[in-house]
């Protein structure tokens, strides 16, 4: 989205009992009393305090034990002897090994070993325990994330709902990072759970080899799990990724079969992932609740088998989400409970609890959301209670349903202006008088107008985050009021609204340029700059316009951008004129000059002024000049004949003394708004201003004028400045290095 960040929440709730039981293979009570006394064989050797001691090493993986001394129940080991012992420093978890070897290295006493089953320790017995694991009974609590922080419940009122062990989450555990994959779960939140354990052992002897077994295995966990979550990132490939956050590992618990201990050390594992495929930017929020019972079984009789599971499960969805695009991803929590034997191996069975959200844009329903709760369990090899099997893992069950969808919402068409004002043939942006939006991407939109006809009809972009929105640029020759109707479909749904648009006519703007004290009986030179936003025929505009004066004053012209004027007497003398655009519409400006005798010396006087082209006017070999008319269009990057510019600006001057003088010209170019000295000379001596590019980038046409004032020996007999012609120049506005 870029890329975006979302807040995030995750409570999971867990009560784990876990049960591993030995029964006999037809009740789950032994049939004769008799059956409760353990029958230990001698081959079985239990560690005493003076030799637990003595232990400062074990690996359970080489199967070494070293003693730093001898004691007298390490003087009676043989071969094939059993080794069991509780937890000590050395070996924290206790042990339950078969004695391959026995070597002394001075005083010390070192054992080769493997793992040792119940059966080999045990013929006959029967243990049951059961109870809470409580706060003073957890040995280590880690954090495998950064970010979450781990241990037991504080005691304080209202807290943690009667649960003993937390995990608190303050920002992302789940962060994939591989290749084309970007993909955050933001976690934040307090995960509570409580566990226990329930433990019956059973081992009956039988005749053969081994003298003893375990006929019934069993292993259970029941849970109640509740998960509010949201789910946010950024990605654009397909996802699966899960994480072991946190591992929470009990004090081992012994029971005793006989003089035997039987060692267990319950832990708890948590995790988070994702899966899917997803594009771009996402985020949703989700609640779910589930409670069940699972678990699995083993008999002698009929191998492993499912426990009837009794699973309930409710999902639902807040659908304060942000999609900019399409995609299916899943996020799950899982939590498992493990029991292991003397710290080595053992059952695990876990939840794993998974939100799914299937997004398609464009796509009516556009999200559909669907959640699963699967069980499943495993057993490793070697667990030491029913000897080597084959691991074995399954899934208990998986429940899965569609808890909601949606159609998709109808877009939104917000007018901003109307009635709207467009000037007449000025094209227009009309998406500036309306908006259209829609959560989900861009709609299809179709504007028509009841005087014009279809205006558009496709794709329109709903971005609100794009730097230049999209445009609607249209232009209308004919005045008047008109409804503009605005129809906007996404898929199934649409939305229709409407706007009133008066195109209108701007009559045209005068603007008179002139210089110098008029005198009488010297030629006095007036332009009017016209601007119409409505008529762009700037020489149709000139060709329209008309000029008058009182007698005895004369024009050069009544017609036209550029005139002269002569006055025929002294005072206050009026000038009218006016300018009619296409449409009829009209602007009169009247001028008042102060007309002055005329000077004792009238020179330097003007007699002529305009722009001029140079180009072949008698066939290839003869280059001549050709007067502009006001209110064309010359291009500055014409070539001329044999100059190298065609267009520039001329003056004549009366000046029978042959006085020194000097020209100011200027080029002026007025993009709308503005008016810009494109071309200047100052103090020229030359009564010709050749009109060039003085850019080489961004080509545009605008209205242009050229002005020049003639400056003699003498200011006060200078004159000008004057326009000598107005009309469009084709030119570069800028340079590019």
């Amino acid at each position: 989205m870029g890329w975006q960040n979302f807040a995030s929440t995750l409570w999971l709730r867990w009560i784990i009992v876990v049960l591993i039981l030995g029964l006999p293979a037809c009740s789950g009570t032994p049939p004769d009393p008799r059956a409760r006394e353990a029958i230990i064989p001698a081959t079985t050797k239990v560690s005493d305090p003076s030799t637990r001691d003595a232990l400062t090493l074990y690996d359970p993986e080489t199967g070494i034990l070293r003693f730093s001394t001898s004691t007298p129940l390490l003087d009676s080991l043989k071969i094939d002897n059993v080794l069991v012992s509780e937890p000590s420093s050395a070996a924290p978890y206790g042990y339950l090994r078969k004695i391959k070897a026995i070597r002394r290295e001075g005083a010390q006493v070192v054992l080769e070993t493997v793992q040792a089953n119940l059966t080999d320790a045990i013929h006959q017995g029967w243990l049951e325990a059961a109870d809470d694991l409580e706060a003073s009974d957890l040995a280590s609590a880690m954090a495998l994330v950064e970010g979450l922080s781990v241990g037991v419940v504080q005691p304080t009122a209202n807290v943690g709902d009667g649960f003993r062990f937390e995990a608190r989450f303050d920002e992302t555990v789940l962060d994939i990072n591989e290749g084309d994959v970007r993909v955050k779960v933001r976690v934040n939140g307090v995960f509570y759970f409580n566990a226990g354990y329930n433990i019956a052992v059973g081992i009956k002897p039988r005749f053969g080899i081994p003298p003893a077994y375990v006929d019934h295995f069993e292993a259970w966990i029941g849970f109640e799990q509740r998960a509010q979550l949201q789910v946010s990132g950024e990605a654009n490939a397909q996802v699966n990724k899960e994480k072991k956050v946190a591992e929470y590992r009990f004090k081992p618990l012994c029971f005793a079969i006989g003089p035997v201990p039987v060692c267990v050390a319950p832990t708890v594992y948590i995790f988070v992932g994702a899966t899917g495929e997803v594009n771009l930017r996402f985020s949703y929020n989700a609640v779910q609740t589930a409670q069940a019972k699972m678990g699995a079984r083993w008999t002698d009789s009929r191998g492993w088998e499912e426990i009837e599971p009794t699973p309930a499960f409710n999902t639902s969805f807040d659908q304060n989400f942000d999609i900019n695009a399409g995609l299916k991803t899943r996020a799950y929590t899982k939590a498992e409970g493990a029991l292991m034997l003397y710290g080595i191996a053992g059952p695990t069975i876990g939840a794993q609890m998974s939100i799914e959200l299937d997004v398609a844009v464009p796509r009516d329903p556009f999200w559909i959301l669907r959640g699963s709760l699967r069980a499943y369990y495993s057993f490793i090899v070697d667990i030491p209670v029913i000897g080597r099997v084959a691991e074995h893992s399954g899934t208990l069950y998986e429940i899965g349903r569609e808890f909601g969808r949606s159609p998709a919402p109808p877009p939104t068409i917000t007018i901003r202006t109307s009635p709207a004002t467009v000037q007449l043939r000025v094209e227009t942006d009309l998406a500036q008088f309306f908006r259209v939006a829609h959560p989900l991407g861009n709609v299809d939109l179709t504007v028509t107008s009841n005087l014009d006809g279809t205006l558009y009809s496709g794709s329109w972009s709903t971005d609100p985050n794009s730097l230049f929105g999209p445009e609607l640029k249209r232009t209308f020759n004919t005045v008047g009021s008109r409804t503009l109707t605005l129809i906007a479909r996404y898929v199934n749904s649409q939305t229709s609204s409407s706007l009133v648009l008066d195109v209108v006519n701007t009559p045209p703007t005068l603007n008179l340029q002139y210089g110098g004290d008029p005198r009488q009986g010297q030629i006095y030179p007036i332009t009017v700059l016209i601007t119409d936003p409505n008529e762009p025929d700037t020489t149709r505009l000139c060709g329209s316009t008309q000029w008058s004066v009182e007698a005895p004053d004369t024009l050069s012209a009544t017609t036209g951008c550029s005139v002269s004027v002569t006055f025929g007497t002294t005072g206050a003398r009026q000038i009218r004129v006016t300018a009619r655009d296409s449409e009829g519409a009209t602007t009169t400006r009247t001028l008042t000059l102060d007309v002055l005798p005329p000077p004792a010396n009238p020179y330097p006087r003007i007699t002529d002024y305009g722009v001029y082209s140079a180009e072949y006017t008698g066939g290839p070999i003869h280059c001549g000049s050709v007067r502009v008319a006001s209110g064309s269009t010359i291009n500055l990057s014409d070539r001329g004949c044999p100059t190298p510019h065609r267009y520039y600006g001329r003056i004549t001057v009366e000046n029978p003394n042959d006085e020194a003088l000097t020209y100011d010209w200027k080029l002026h170019v007025s993009p709308p708004g503005f008016d810009n000295l494109l071309l200047s000379e100052t103090a020229s001596t030359s009564y010709i201003f050749e009109l060039y590019n003085v850019h080489n980038s961004g080509l545009g046409t605008d209205d242009c004028r050229v002005t020049v004032k003639v400056n003699a020996p003498d200011p006060s007999r200078s004159k000008g400045p004057i326009t000598v012609w107005t009309g469009r120049c084709t030119y570069y506005s800028f340079t590019l290095r």
